[in-house]
């Protein structure tokens, strides 16, 4: 059985094809960049590309008439295109000299000498329309408006003068068949015009690309400035806040030490007291009703005492909240400061919205000892998922009718290889999973404008990876739940 194979000589043909034009691009790039240096702007370097590149391609079209008149009986023609090939040299060798300005005038000026004498001389070739084309080429090289006014204006005269010139000089380098060379140079006049307004227009369009870019980069600096603005200002007032905060905690500190001072004598006042009617003589029931009078005294003075040691301790979390970190660790009990901020964010919520409820749950590792962190900074992470997590399942609550959802917050804690974790989780409306990724980082925020600043969490992420060399995750069911996972190196 035959099997048919591809003819060789086409791959052949087909890599020495691409061979060829691979090194045709590479001398082309080589040849554009004569003259290059790293101090040149990018106009500069664009005008060297353009005149290497206009030196070129008019060398090679010289060069191929040199090529169709080699074996011709017109060595007129032939000699001319010698000559151009010849005047086209010079660009090269000002730019590799790195005189950038004289080659531009040589490029512009030896075309309008050659064809005006050509066009002269000749007659009928049609070389006096390159004339035209020059006329526009200066703003290609130059910026400064009377250099360009001045080319232009020479050009034009050249050309007018060359037209006037025809009627009096005979030509004396005329070959028969130049209708031939005619429509080849007023073919060449035209590609030549039109390749020039080909370029500015799609500079312009280049430019106006550029400036489009540039006013969206401008229009979202100015969108990340007004923002930080914003979270700037918010921030001020949360400081302003703090200190207001702090403050606030000062002042109830000393009429609640007295609560709490009063309310213990008031116990022990209590027991002085049933003592001493213990030796009063009373009847039965006067005893009786004295002693239930006496014994609801003391569960009230208890309960003052026991709620003013909470007020104590809510006063002093507040305190602690406000003061700005020491950053020296301190032995922790993780357990009992994660308690702590827990009931202060529910109750704080609780105090704004007070038909809010949750089921708190606590599953703490009585064996977890003291941990060496930054109370008041952990104290903070803590917090602000905490509000996070009371936000999110009051936001669910609103969402779904009343009694078919019951909100829960869960906070645990347990021993970890080489650390500790802490799990705060909820049961809100999660977070999606094309935004879990960006929650870390600053500024980002799902919140409406005005409920949050959008650092609360990247801060959180600090505190945890740079201040203590932990962790700060993060797991999420939209609409089931959402877990965040503290781990916290153990120190030895």
């Amino acid at each position: 059985m035959l099997t048919p194979h591809l003819p060789a000589p086409e791959s052949t043909s087909s890599s020495f094809g691409a061979g060829l034009l691979q090194y045709g691009l590479l001398l082309w790039h080589r040849l554009i960049n004569i003259g290059r240096q790293p101090t040149l702007t990018v106009w500069q370097l664009k005008r060297l590309h353009l005149l290497n590149g206009i030196s070129f391609v008019t060398l090679t079209i010289y060069a191929g008439y040199v090529l169709i008149f080699f074996n011709s009986p017109d060595w007129l023609t032939f000699r001319i295109c010698v000559c151009g090939v010849i005047l086209n040299l010079p660009p090269f060798v000002f730019n590799y000299y790195r005189l950038y300005d004289a080659a531009a005038y040589y490029c512009i000026l030896s075309v309008t000498v050659l064809c005006s004498f050509i066009a002269v001389a000749r007659k009928y070739d049609g070389v006096e329309y390159f004339l035209i084309s020059n006329s526009v080429v200066p703003m290609l090289f130059f910026r400064t408006f009377w250099k360009i006014a001045l080319l232009f204006s020479l050009n034009v005269g050249a050309y007018f003068g060359v037209r006037y010139a025809m009627k009096f000089i005979k030509p004396f380098l005329y070959v028969p068949n130049s209708a031939y060379f005619y429509n080849v140079n007023v073919l060449l006049f035209f590609m030549t015009l039109f390749f020039v307004v080909y370029y500015f227009r799609s500079e312009n369009f280049r430019q106006e690309q550029l400036l489009t870019q540039k006013n969206n980069s401008l229009a979202q600096s100015l969108h990340h400035l007004k923002s930080t603005q914003d979270q700037l200002i918010q921030q001020e007032k949360m400081a302003s806040l703090g200190a207001l905060t702090a403050g606030i905690a000062h002042e109830i500190q000393n009429p609640l030490n007295f609560v709490d001072n009063f309310a213990e004598v008031g116990v022990e006042l209590v027991q002085e007291l049933r003592e001493e009617l213990a030796h009063e003589p009373l009847s039965e029931k006067g005893r009786q009703t004295v002693s239930l009078l006496l014994q609801d005294l003391l569960q009230s003075q208890k309960k003052v005492n026991e709620h003013a040691d909470r007020a104590g301790v809510i006063v002093k979390g507040m305190l602690q909240h406000s003061r700005s970190s020491t950053g020296e660790r301190q032995p922790t009990d993780l357990n009992a400061l994660a308690e702590e901020y827990l009931r202060l964010a529910y109750h704080g919520l609780r105090a704004k919205h007070k038909d809010f409820n949750a089921t708190l749950n606590t599953d703490f590792n009585a064996h977890l000892g003291l941990v060496k962190v930054v109370t008041e900074d952990v104290g903070r992470v803590l917090l602000n998922l905490f509000n996070n997590a009371f936000y999110t399942v009051q936001k669910k609550a609103k969402q779904l009718p009343p009694g078919t959802y019951q909100p829960a917050v869960s906070v645990s804690t347990q021993r970890a290889a080489q650390g500790f974790i802490i799990r705060v989780r909820d049961n809100g409306t999660g977070i999606p999973a094309d935004i879990i990724d960006k929650i870390f980082n600053p500024f980002f925020t799902t919140k409406p404008p005005g409920e949050g600043t959008g650092l609360g969490l990247s801060l959180s992420y600090d505190i945890i990876t740079k201040g203590h060399g932990g962790t700060l995750t993060v797991e999420s069911v939209v609409d089931q739940y959402s877990e965040f996972t503290v781990w916290l190196p153990e120190l030895s």
